[in-house]
């Protein structure tokens, strides 16, 4: 498994902010309310941290949502950025269906 997910990454770094300003907290703000330090908030806004667990539980208390929820908008943002991704992207459409696939088995 690859530990780099770009998309990922970014749909993250993307919810943090977004979630963040509709509180109308700063970053420090955010910092503080966490027990972070704004750098830190600053490097995850712009993609060059990934949270750990322990990180997300301090940032949902801090922005007053639960983790479910954050980690909700997060995946939301993810799929549309992970589908459009060129791999992702069937070249044929699959024609066969389940049968197809029940045939070749």
């Amino acid at each position: 498994m690859e530990r780099s997910n770009e998309p990922l990454v970014a749909a993250f770094a993307d919810t943090l902010r977004r979630r963040r300003e509709k509180a109308g907290l700063t970053q420090e703000d955010l910092a503080e309310r966490s027990d972070t330090s704004a750098r830190f908030i600053s490097f995850l806004e712009t993609r060059r941290r990934q949270p750990s667990l322990s990180a997300l539980a301090a940032l949902s208390e801090g922005l007053g949502i639960s983790m479910a929820d954050l980690v909700s908008d997060v995946e939301g943002n993810y799929r549309p950025l992970r589908d459009s991704l060129p791999e992702n992207r069937c070249s044929e459409p699959d024609t066969e269906g389940r049968e197809g696939l029940q045939q070749r088995r």
